[in-house]
């Protein structure tokens, strides 16, 4: 696994370890070096969990177009169901969705299904 120049990996969250993983083998079994594009830098859309450690971006240009969608279904398949596996022109987005209940919008739905501590604590 290379790394992009700039882009760094301190500031990911543990959960985003499996990703590198999985991709690595997958990437190499087709040949090719896994190459991390994106982790908490960059600029993003205000929904992204780039910024809190929890999606990075991994080269695929150099897959063939027809191939790419197996390669991401190789992936989604590895990682189960608590990841999101995107792909774009350039590259395959992959986040924590499970992280998205502790950011943004579904913060206040995550805390309203807590259970009620009654009064205590």
């Amino acid at each position: 696994m290379k790394v992009k120049k700039g882009v760094v990996l301190f500031g990911l969250q543990i959960e985003m370890q499996p990703v590198l993983i999985s991709a690595d083998e997958i990437w190499k079994e087709n040949n090719q070096v896994l190459v991390v594009t994106e982790t908490v830098g960059g600029i993003h859309s205000p929904p992204s969990l780039h910024p809190y450690g929890y999606a990075v971006d991994l080269r695929s240009r150099y897959f063939r177009k027809k191939k790419l969608p197996a390669i991401a279904a190789k992936l989604r398949k590895a990682l189960g169901p608590d990841y999101d596996v995107i792909v774009h022109r350039t590259h395959i987005h992959v986040e924590y969705d499970k992280a998205k209940y502790f950011i943004g919008l579904k913060w206040k739905t995550y805390i309203s299904n807590l259970p009620s501590n009654n009064g205590h604590g």
